[in-house]
């Protein structure tokens, strides 16, 4: 397996038509975001860790609605308040 180095890397950039170097930019401001991600679960607040809890609590008790519904709910909740 060959190593990969900068200095290779590089080289294949110089050899792009220059068409394709925003593209390559942006696919390593895409890598550079993915893998600077770190789990945001330590922000978390208590109230958001509770309701998060209670949704779990909720979907294992079967207390669910589909989206179709919801949606249906939302707007039936809409209409009335412009009543």
């Amino acid at each position: 397996m060959n190593t990969i180095t900068a200095s290779k890397i590089n080289q294949k950039v110089n050899t792009l038509p220059e068409k394709l170097l925003q593209e390559l930019d942006d696919y390593i401001d895409f890598l550079k975001y993915k893998y600077a991600q770190k789990d945001r679960s330590d922000d978390l607040t208590e109230q958001q860790i509770k309701l998060i809890e209670k949704g779990k609590k909720d979907i294992a008790q079967g207390k669910v609605i589909s989206h179709t519904e919801a949606k249906q709910k939302i707007k039936n909740y809409i209409k009335s308040k412009h009543r």
